[in-house]
Parts: C-alpha cells; structure tokens; sequence
C-alpha cells in the first residue's frame, strides 16, 4: 500500500493518460511541480488535488491525499481500497447485515447506561470495531469507481 501511496499524484495523470508537461499545464503548474509530486519530494496544496481530482473523476484521491498529508486525519480516517460500485455496494450491505446481527444490540446494551463499565470495556471495542468496518466500507461506497460501459 506505501508504495501505491507514494505515487497517487502520478497514477492520477497515467488515469488521465497525460504526460508530465500537457499535466502540469492543465493543472496551471509547472511540469518540475508534477516531478516533485510524483517523488514524493513535494505535496501539491489542496487546490491542484481537487483539479486532479475534477480532471480524472478520481474524488478518493482527495481522500488519500488528506490522509498523506495529515496525521491527525491518518489516525482518525480508515484506510480506503478502491472498488468499484457493486463491489464497494455489496461489502457495504454484508457487514451492515453482520453489524444489525450482532454489534448493533451489543452497541446499544453497552451503552444505555451512558457509561462503559470496566466489565464492558472488551466487548464496547468489539461493537466498535465492527462499526468502523461499516464506516470503512461507506467511504468505499461514496468512492467507488463507476463501472466502465
């Protein structure tokens, strides 16, 4: 995954299927700027992402670009995989089955009370951790790549 980190700014323009220079000049930058963004030298501000982002119709590159450039964001956002729709769709649906099953009753038993009893504490982090695969896997669904036609 860190070497796929590194180069997003570069896999954007090989999706766009452009070179460094016709890049840097639809993203009103200069090509050396695309360089040092595709090493890994530089981060491009938050401006040239969301141009990227318009010009590939990649929005999760908004998302790890974030997460790249934040660690408050690293620690607090889940780690996102590309899907497509359906895929992105069904994983989604599964554990929110899964999640209505089991975590959700647990979630709302634990805490009713308002507090998290020192006997609670191991299946509150169960019940959450079944939550953040939910939330995982609704970021993957409102950046899912749409199926080709």
């Amino acid at each position: 995954m860190e070497n796929e980190y590194r180069n997003i700014y570069r896999n954007a323009r090989k999706a766009a299927g452009l070179t460094q220079e016709r890049w840097a000049e639809l993203l009103g930058i200069s090509a050396d700027s695309v360089r040092q963004y595709e090493t890994g030298r530089m981060l491009p501000s938050d401006d040239v992402v969301l141009t990227m982002a318009e010009l590939t119709g990649l929005q999760i590159l908004c998302y790890w670009h974030l997460t790249r450039k934040s660690i408050a964001a690293q620690r607090i956002l889940p780690e996102l995989q590309e899907k497509t729709l359906p895929e992105a769709v069904i994983s989604l649906l599964l554990l929110l089955q899964d999640f209505q099953r089991g975590g959700l009753q647990d979630l709302l038993r634990l805490a009713a009370d308002g507090k998290i009893d020192q006997g609670e504490t191991v299946a509150f982090g169960e019940a959450l951790s079944e939550l953040d695969g939910v939330i995982r896997a609704a970021y993957e669904v409102q950046y899912a790549k749409e199926a080709e036609a």
